[in-house]
């Protein structure tokens, strides 16, 4: 049965003919694919191997690996494909047929905390119909204005787009006629 390995961390320079030698130290290879840039051509720094044999490719795996070529230590393991690596959520399990495919283990769904949730402002002057928007209330203005003497925006202060309007015309008008400062 054939068997594929994925070689990795090649050298960008290394050709087909270079791997191919490596690896018919140990038996001649079914196929090999380097991976190569479409508009340079130069090497992606990886390759594809396909052995004849589960045993060849145990070899092959146990004597080129971390093995130098062109001065960097290449790693030769077992093809685990597009499903992604080995983690702790899959396993190699034998099916009824005898061959080993991946089963997945799901965890379950984390439950939503409410611990993060936002707790959400309410407009004060919805609150307290008796409040009213004037600019000479510097102390009431003051609490939707930044350290930097920017307007706050409705998502911090909590205010309807109505009352968002009146606060920042009064804002810019307090500030204009110097009852507050433009930046603190």
């Amino acid at each position: 049965m054939k068997k594929k390995l994925f070689v990795s961390n090649l050298d960008f320079s290394v050709t087909e003919e270079q791997l191919l030698e490596a690896f018919r130290e140990i038996e001649e290879p079914v196929s090999l694919t380097l991976a190569t840039e479409r508009e340079t051509g130069r090497s992606k720094g990886f390759a594809f191997v396909e052995m004849s044999s589960d045993d060849a490719a145990q070899r092959a795996t146990d004597q080129l690996n971390e093995r130098e070529i062109n001065g960097r230590p290449i790693r030769v393991c077992e093809d685990r494909g597009k499903g992604g690596g080995a983690g702790g959520a899959t396993s190699r399990a034998p099916s009824a047929s005898g061959s080993s495919e991946r089963k997945r283990e799901f965890l379950p769904p984390i439950q939503r905390m409410q611990l993060f949730r936002r707790k959400k402002k309410l407009d004060p002057f919805m609150e307290d119909p008796s409040k009213s928007v004037d600019y000479r209330d510097i102390a009431l203005l003051g609490k939707f204005v930044s350290d930097r003497g920017k307007i706050l925006s409705r998502r911090m202060t909590g205010l309807s787009a109505y009352n968002q309007r009146k606060v920042a015309k009064a804002i810019k008008r307090a500030q204009s006629l110097g009852l507050m400062p433009y930046m603190n």
